[in-house]
């Protein structure tokens, strides 16, 4: 399991399986922000993971799917990646240093022919499958962060954050 208790029960949670969602980080996962924590604009829509101060730790898909977004900004989420599996929901994965060399590449590409850093992107269901436990990305500190951690949300199929403790 993710985290413990750190959630409350909600009615999106129904029809995720048990399990079906595995740990974005391969270290003791340990929080420094938890999801609907009141910050000074905003509600907090997931969790901010500690990565023990550092970056370039591997981010691993949590179940298969396809990057379905990649947005790129200097501040906000910084780096990150969304990734839309088959059950409706996205996992998303902010903060990040660097993509994995495929997903890196594709992005790249992308920038060079648009001549812009700050970019999204809406990749087909073709275009960048990955499996759970694939290396997606490597933890960073990118964007509006206060320090290195992952910040990883589940939303459901409308796009709506959701507040979910099981099946980690």
């Amino acid at each position: 399991m993710l985290v413990a208790s750190h959630f409350g029960a909600s009615q999106n949670q129904k029809n995720i399986p048990e399990g079906y969602f595995k740990n974005p980080l391969d270290i003791e996962l340990k929080l420094s922000g938890t999801f609907g924590e009141l910050r000074s604009n905003h509600f907090h829509s997931g969790l901010d993971i500690k990565t023990n101060q550092r970056t370039g730790l591997k981010v691993y898909a949590t179940a298969s799917g396809y990057v379905s977004r990649i947005k790129i900004e200097r501040y906000g989420y910084g780096k990150a990646i969304y990734i839309t599996h088959p059950n409706g929901y996205t996992s998303v994965y902010a903060h990040l240093d660097k993509l994995s060399p495929r997903i890196e590449e594709y992005l790249k590409q992308r920038q060079y022919e648009n001549e812009t850093y700050e970019i999204q992107l809406f990749p087909s269901d073709l275009e960048l499958r990955v499996d759970q436990g694939e290396v997606v990305a490597y933890s960073g500190n990118s964007g509006g962060s206060g320090g290195p951690h992952l910040h990883f949300e589940i939303r459901d199929s409308a796009a709506r954050p959701i507040n979910y403790d099981d099946g980690y």
